[in-house]
């Protein structure tokens, strides 16, 4: 099986253009949309993406928490 790197050939393209594949594939992943066009294709490949979510999850409930301070505190 190729890995994500061989199969969409990151190592033949212009930085970037890896420089937006990479945030799209970040957008898509960490917004849970997942369009499935770019996807993860090795189990290494899967735990890094796994801990991308986890960073995203951890992000948006910090977010979250200081949205409802502000609420609360305007209140």
């Amino acid at each position: 099986m190729d890995s994500f790197i061989e199969y969409y050939g990151i190592e033949d393209n212009s930085n970037n253009y890896n420089i937006w594949l990479g945030m799209y594939y970040m957008y898509t992943t960490l917004s849970t949309v997942g369009f499935g066009d770019l996807a993860p294709r090795s189990d290494p490949e899967r735990a890094i993406c796994a801990v991308i979510l986890m960073m995203g999850v951890s992000i948006f409930s910090i977010f979250l928490g200081d949205m409802t301070t502000i609420i609360d505190a305007y209140k």
